[in-house]
C-alpha cells in the first residue's frame, strides 16, 4: 500500500474550545484515526502500520501513548498498556500538532472482531433527556444514539459519566454489537468514549 502523505484535514466545526487529554483544542481541530498492525511498542510509544480512516490520517505513524484510554474492543474492557502487544491489530485515534510526534486520544486493541463495530459521532443540538435515558441523532443525522443507565460513558478527563452529562457539540466513540438497517439507525451503544469534553 502506498504510504500516503500528511494533507490538511477538514476542520470539526465545533463553536465552543474544547479539551484533550489536557491538551486544548478548538475549531480547527482534528482527530484522525489508523487502523493496522502495531509494529512496535517501546518507551511508551507506538508504531502502527495500516490504513488510515480518516481524510487527514496516515497509514504509518508513531506516536506518544500518553494517557490515552485503551480498550479490549472483544470485551469492551479498559485495559493497561501492558496489553499491547507487537503484531497486534489495533484501531488508533490521535490528534495530529505541530513539531512534536501525534498524540493518542483512544486505543482500541482487535479492532477486526466481527461482532462489533466502534465509530465516531457528534451529538447534534436536538437531545432529549428521560429520568432513564438521553437520545439523540448524530450531527451528520446517521444515527438515533440511546444512553441508557446501562450505557458505560468514559471521558479520559473526568472517568465514569452520566448520560445526563452529555451535551450537544461532544465528540466520542462508540461501542456496539448491533445497528439497525434503518434510516437513521437505531444505535444502543454498550460503551462510548468521549474524545472532547467542555470546559
Amino acid at each position: 500500500m502506498k504510504k500516503k502523505m500528511l494533507v490538511i484535514a477538514l476542520a470539526l466545526m465545533l463553536a465552543t474550545h474544547l479539551t484533550v487529554l489536557g491538551v486544548d483544542v478548538n475549531f480547527e481541530t482534528v482527530i484522525d484515526e489508523t487502523v493496522g498492525v502495531i509494529e512496535d511498542f517501546s518507551h511508551g510509544k507506538l508504531h502502527i502500520s495500516g490504513e488510515a480512516i480518516t481524510y487527514g490520517g496516515l497509514d504509518e505513524i508513531v506516536l506518544v501513548l500518553g494517557d490515552a484510554p485503551i480498550f479490549d474492543l472483544l470485551t469492551g474492557l479498559p485495559v493497561s498498556a501492558d496489553c499491547i502487544e507487537i503484531g497486534m491489530d489495533v484501531r488508533v485515534a490521535y490528534l495530529l500538532q505541530p513539531d512534536v510526534l501525534p498524540q493518542a486520544v483512544v486505543i482500541w486493541l482487535s479492532p477486526t472482531h466481527p461482532d462489533a463495530a466502534v465509530f465516531t459521532t457528534i451529538v447534534s443540538e436536538n437531545i432529549q433527556y428521560s429520568p432513564d435515558y438521553a437520545v439523540f441523532l448524530s450531527a451528520d443525522a446517521k444515527y438515533r444514539i440511546t444512553l441508557t443507565k446501562e450505557t458505560v460513558i468514559y471521558c479520559p478527563q473526568n472517568g465514569e459519566l452520566s448520560f445526563v452529562d452529555i451535551m450537544p457539540g461532544q465528540e466520542f466513540f462508540v461501542w456496539v454489537d448491533m445497528i439497525t438497517a434503518s434510516s437513521p439507525a437505531q444505535v444502543y451503544p454498550d460503551k462510548v468514549v468521549l474524545i472532547c469534553q467542555f470546559r
